[in-house]
């Protein structure tokens, strides 16, 4: 492994757990057997660093949906949003690390001043919504799914299968006790309704 990696996966778990300001380039630079200097080399301040990790991480998840894509199954559109719903929060247990960095308030911040920022965070959301989306828009073609706009419809879709990623990195709630009613909600909210007889 270069140093340059080692450097963006010590710094990666850094601050999904202990956040931006308090992760120190003099400690990534022991936990990486590192010059400070060559923290600063690779990546010349500690935001550009934080900013390294955010493409990285961007890249990484758009790998991740571009394989479930290719292999999801081609079902109805609602049984897709269901699929997709399982398939977030896989990634999520997963990838816990990864969606720390995120639900911390960190890239929010930054991205607010930072326009490079702002735009690794809308590509990575963009991919996370897109996926229902596509699940929606497809159940819409086949029927399964009502017409109305896609995109606000996925944007809420995500809001709540993401709302129990962030119940458990707070650890104030078992999600996997409300999973099957998120799911199930998330049918209901989408799914047809045939015309009553």
């Amino acid at each position: 492994m270069s140093k340059r990696t080692a450097i963006l996966n010590a710094a990666t778990r850094s601050f999904a757990t202990r956040g931006f300001r308090e992760t120190s380039t003099t400690e990534l630079a022991q936990m990486t057997g590192s010059a400070e200097g060559t923290v600063f080399y690779h990546f010349e301040s500690k935001e550009k660093l934080f900013l390294a990790v955010l493409e990285h991480v961007r890249c990484e998840f758009e790998r991740d949906f571009v394989e479930y894509l290719e292999r999801a199954n081609v079902n109805p559109g609602v049984e897709m949003v269901d699929e997709a719903a399982r398939f977030y929060l896989e990634l999520a247990a997963e990838k816990e690390e990864l969606f720390l960095l995120l639900h911390r308030s960190d890239a929010f911040e930054l991205a607010r001043v930072n326009d490079h920022c702002r735009k690794q965070l809308e590509a990575i959301f963009d991919c996370f919504v897109g996926v229902f989306e596509r699940a929606l828009i497809k159940g819409q073609q086949d029927g399964t799914i009502e017409a109305f706009p896609a995109r606000n419809m996925a944007l809420l879709i995500f809001t709540m299968v993401d709302g129990l990623v962030r119940l458990r990195d707070s650890c104030l709630y078992d999600p996997g006790a409300i999973y099957p009613d998120v799911l199930e909600a998330c049918r209901k909210l989408v799914a047809r309704r045939l015309p009553a007889e």
